[in-house]
């Protein structure tokens, strides 16, 4: 089986990695799962995409995965279209928090829960080498249980709330936060961030 690699870039640094990131969250959030989300020409994109940091899992030349960070600094996710699961609290508005967002795996790659753990794995990585005190996530009730599985120290913050339609159903989620002392308390040698687009091969299809 061909080994996973893991990239990271800022979107405007590598637009073609990026388009193949708005492709593939297209064809999973839109043509799979029949989400709300504006798509043109097969592509899946947001305004949030510009000051993202992204991330992405390639096997054999091919993006298997991937998922984006936002400073909560800046407008984000959560804030924007989701504030039904605060309740009455503010959305964070920090540097030291950061929401993670639009993770995807490629619905038809044989090793979807490697690709998965990997690229958990590397929202950890992102968080230590950031600094973080949180990372926070809008997520389906299951893939917190996975991250949970992968080892972060997540906790769920709302209880499941139904926030949409899709082709498979109801859609419900919730707010997990990755504590992120107690993940580096776990891990007292800082993990290096993916390697960077620079001076890499990226002919990922």
């Amino acid at each position: 089986m061909t080994s996973l690699r893991v990239v990271s870039f800022l979107g405007p640094e590598s637009p073609e990695l990026l388009a193949q990131a708005w492709r593939l969250r297209h064809r999973v959030f839109r043509e799979g799962l029949g989400w709300d989300v504006a798509s043109v020409d097969l592509l899946e994109f947001d305004g949030f995409d510009r000051k993202a940091w992204h991330c992405a899992a390639l096997q054999g030349g091919r993006m298997v995965g991937y998922w984006r960070a936002l400073p909560t600094t800046e407008p984000y996710l959560l804030e924007r279209d989701f504030p039904m699961l605060l309740g009455d609290r503010p959305a964070p508005r920090s540097r030291d928090v950061w929401e993670i967002s639009r993770f995807v795996i490629c619905p038809d790659v044989a090793n979807r829960r490697d690709v998965g753990k990997v690229l958990v794995q590397a929202i950890g990585a992102f968080g230590l080498a950031r600094d973080a005190r949180r990372l926070i996530a809008v997520v389906e009730p299951a893939f917190g249980r996975f991250v949970r599985l992968c080892g972060l120290p997540v906790v769920e913050e709302t209880a499941p709330i139904h926030v949409g339609q899709g082709h498979k159903g109801d859609i419900h989620a919730i707010i997990i936060a990755l504590d992120m002392p107690a993940y580096a308390a776990r891990r007292p040698t800082p993990t290096p961030l993916p390697a960077t687009t620079a001076g890499a091969d990226h002919r990922a299809a």
